[in-house]
């Protein structure tokens, strides 16, 4: 049995108790192989997969987790305003550069 550091503060620290699977060292592990692997080993701690194969799903779902973490549902606007100053800051960075 082994233990996890989740998060730690100066007055707490909070671990996880897992038991590390079977490894077989020495073999060859493709890449689509240790993907599938390391989402399977996230989606037993809790993690939720999602299929995502688009710009625009991936910016929804950022949208959607910012929303989740912040407990603040963003007006169109208000996100449209949130995407076009990071788009702004980013092509500002990149021409300084």
């Amino acid at each position: 049995m082994q233990y996890n550091i989740i998060m730690q503060s100066d007055d707490e620290t909070v671990v996880a108790e897992y038991v590390p699977g079977e490894r077989k060292s020495g073999q060859y592990q493709s890449e689509t192989d240790l993907e599938k692997q390391f989402i399977s080993l996230l989606q037993e701690q809790g993690y939720e997969y999602l299929d995502i194969h688009y710009e625009k799903d991936l910016i929804e779902n950022l949208r959607n987790q910012l929303e989740i973490v912040s407990c603040y549902e963003f007006s169109d606007n208000e996100w449209n305003s949130f995407f076009s100053f990071r788009d702004f800051k980013s092509e500002r960075q990149r021409h300084r550069g």
